[in-house]
């Protein structure tokens, strides 16, 4: 806080006494103030004046991922690194989020009645409809993946659905009138089960996980003329269901995977020798993993990395794994366990990230 004030004396010194209108506020000082206040309001301050239009907030810990809860008609968005909720913010009625990426929500039910799906964002009440999703096909999809910001002309969206040696796939790039429909069958002979996350983008590829480490890898330009199964299981041992999430981090695939007891190992994906290799730490990283969004961000504070967070929590505070100790912790009090047994979980949720 000392830190803060001497910015802003040295701020006030360059302005004078003279009285200056809002659009002079130093930019330390406008700054600061976006600091303090709700997401919800950060793009309505930077819609004051243009010299405001791009202030980002002093504190890097504002910019944290927050994980979306859902209740009723409303988002409960909670700010896991001071374990506190924002403001709510109300939701588009009768949807569910399909994906979460780029500070965008994939939205839709996908249901005979209403088969709208459309791109929101919670900061700014901005909303993208997409034409109606094909709802008549044979097989509900059940991952949702998007390339890039819908404001990006490049973006593709896709839905895919794998179980077995059955494929499905719809897609469509931003700007088509109609979603393309792909139908295959896998020539494998052992079934491949899709994780619970959802598939990501990679150099232009779509990767999906299954439950045992493999990879279903397809160009969205030509998912029928380029699918492959690639790589390897996690392990030879793995017999048993876990929960298994993809994310990208510094052009290399990672992957982390929960056993029931809550045993947590993470991998990296060697692509010359299509393996997974164990990884011991995440040093200064961080990752966000829930079902409908996972990634992984670098933390510049000591003693912040190393960790994972999750949708769960004990008691009412939000519980994070750390690599350090091989132990859940909780962020608001001495909690610890070295299983998620006594752990709640929101199944409902999924991280989003604020891109300001």
């Amino acid at each position: 806080m000392e830190e803060e004030i001497t910015t802003i004396k040295k701020s006030y010194d360059k302005v004078g006494e003279k009285l200056s209108p809002w659009s002079c506020l130093p930019r330390e000082i406008a700054s600061l103030i976006v600091s303090y206040l709700p997401y919800k309001n950060h793009a309505t301050f930077r819609a004051t004046c243009k010299s405001w239009s791009s202030v980002t907030a002093f504190h890097v810990q504002h910019r944290s991922p927050l994980l979306l809860l859902f209740y009723e008609d409303q988002y409960y968005p909670f700010n896991p690194i001071n374990n506190t909720y924002e403001m709510p913010i109300q939701k588009p009625p009768t949807t569910k989020v399909l994906y979460s990426n780029f500070g965008w929500l994939l939205m839709g039910t996908l249901l005979d009645y209403d088969p709208s799906i459309f791109f929101f964002n919670i900061f700014t009440n901005e909303r993208l409809d997409l034409p109606d999703f094909p709802i008549d096909i044979d097989i509900p999809i059940s991952k949702f993946s998007f390339s890039s910001s819908p404001t990006s002309s490049d973006c593709f969206v896709i839905g895919v659905r794998i179980r077995g040696k059955s494929v499905h796939i719809v897609l469509m790039k931003l700007g088509e009138k109609d979603w393309t429909i792909v139908e295959m069958r896998l020539g494998i002979r052992k079934d491949f089960l899709m994780s619970e996350c959802n598939p990501i983008f990679h150099n232009g590829q779509c990767f999906c996980l299954d439950i045992y480490g493999r990879l279903a890898i397809f160009d969205p330009k030509d998912p029928e003329g380029t699918l492959r199964i690639y790589g390897k299981p996690f392990s030879r041992k793995l017999n048993v269901r876990r929960q298994a999430f993809i994310v990208e981090s510094d052009g290399e695939i990672l992957s982390t995977t929960i056993s029931e007891e809550g045993q947590i190992c993470i991998y990296k994906l060697h692509s010359s020798k299509r393996k997974w290799i164990n990884m011991a730490n995440l040093d200064h990283n961080i990752l966000y993993l829930s079902y409908v969004g996972s990634w992984i961000e670098t933390t510049k504070f000591k003693g912040m990395g190393n960790k994972i967070y999750f949708p769960k929590f004990q008691a009412d505070n939000m519980v994070f794994y750390s690599l350090d100790t091989k132990k859940y912790h909780s962020c608001g009090d001495k909690f610890w366990s070295e299983d998620k047994y006594t752990l709640s979980e929101s199944m409902y949720s999924t991280w989003i990230k604020p891109m300001f």
